[in-house]
C-alpha cells in the first residue's frame, strides 16, 4: 500500500541521470511513499554546472522540496521518511535497523561504484550504447544532436569515475563474492521482505543496472541476489555480449557464488 504523507510538498522536484542506479532506487521509494514529485532529466556530466544551482550538488540524484535541497540517495531515503512515515524505509527493530543501514552504505559506496565503472568501461568501449539507456525519457537536447558526442561522453564519464582497464576488470572479477555477500544478507533477512527496505532499494538499482550487461546478466540471475529486482520496472539499455573482454568475466563455476 502506497505510503500518505502528513501534507504533500508544494513543490518537489528530482533531478535525475539517465542509466543512474541511485536515481531509480530514490524514483521507486518516492513511489512507495506516494508523493507527488517532477522527475527532471539531465544530460550525463551536466549535473556538475547544473547541480550546484539547482540543488545544491554535483552528483545525482538530487530533491528539491518546498525549497530544501538534499543531495544524495542516502539523504534523500532519510527526507522522504520525514516527509511520509508510512510505510518506513527503515525497520523499527533498533538491531535489524543497524543491519539495514550498514548493507545500504555498503550499497551506495561499494557496490554502486563498482558497478558505475563497469557500465563506464562498456560504454567506452560501445559508445552508441549509450543512447538506448535513455529509453523513453525527455531530454533536453534531441538525439540526433547528441549522438556524435557519445564517444567523448563515454571516454570523459570514464575519466571523471577514474576508470581504467585494470580496475573495471577487477570490478568484474569480484562480482561472484558481492553477490554471494547479497545472497547472504536475503537468507538472514536483511533484504528482499516483501515491503523494499532503503538497503533492498540501493542494492537492487545498482543489480538492475548490472544486468544490462549481457556479458553478466547469467552471473546477476544465478543468485538470490535477482530476486531484489522485482522492486523495479525493466530498465532500458544494453551493453551487448562480447563487449567486456572474455578475460575478465568470472569462470563457470562462479555463477552460482562458488569463486
Amino acid at each position: 500500500m502506497l505510503g500518505r504523507t502528513m501534507a504533500q510538498p508544494r513543490e518537489c522536484k528530482l533531478y535525475v541521470l539517465p542509466a543512474s542506479h541511485p536515481c531509480a532506487a530514490v524514483e521507486v521509494a518516492i513511489g512507495i511513499k506516494g508523493i507527488a514529485y517532477q522527475s527532471v532529466v539531465l544530460l550525463p556530466l551536466s549535473q556538475l554546472m547544473v547541480g550546484p544551482l539547482r540543488y545544491g550538488g554535483v552528483t545525482v540524484p538530487g530533491l528539491r522540496v518546498d525549497g530544501e535541497r538534499v543531495v544524495g540517495s542516502r539523504a534523500i531515503m532519510r527526507k522522504l521518511d520525514e516527509l511520509a512515515p508510512e510505510p518506513p524505509l527503515l525497520p523499527s527493530d533498533e538491531a535489524l535497523r543497524t543491519r539495514v543501514l550498514d548493507v545500504e552504505r555498503w550499497g551506495d559506496e561499494v557496490l554502486q561504484s563498482a558497478v558505475r565503472r563497469i557500465l563506464d568501461a562498456g560504454w567506452v568501449r560501445e559508445p552508441g550504447s549509450l543512447e538506448s539507456f535513455a529509453g523513453d525519457a525527455k531530454l533536453p537536447l534531441p538525439r540526433a544532436m547528441l549522438r556524435p558526442a557519445m564517444p567523448m561522453t563515454a571516454r570523459l564519464m570514464a575519466i571523471r569515475n577514474r576508470v581504467n582497464d585494470d580496475s573495471a576488470a577487477a570490478d568484474v572479477r569480484a562480482l561472484p563474492a558481492q553477490l554471494q555477500r547479497i545472497d547472504e544478507w536475503i537468507s538472514e533477512g536483511v533484504l528482499s521482505s516483501d515491503q523494499p527496505n532503503a538497503a533492498d532499494l540501493q542494492v537492487g538499482s545498482s543489480l538492475r543496472l548490472l544486468r544490462t550487461v549481457a556479458d553478466l546478466r547469467d552471473l546477476v540471475d544465478s543468485h538470490a541476489a535477482a530476486s531484489l529486482l522485482r522492486h523495479f520496472p525493466p530498465m532500458a539499455g544494453e551493453i551487448a555480449a562480447g563487449v567486456l573482454p572474455a578475460e575478465w568475466l568470472p569462470r563457470s563455476g562462479a555463477l552460482s557464488g562458488a569463486a
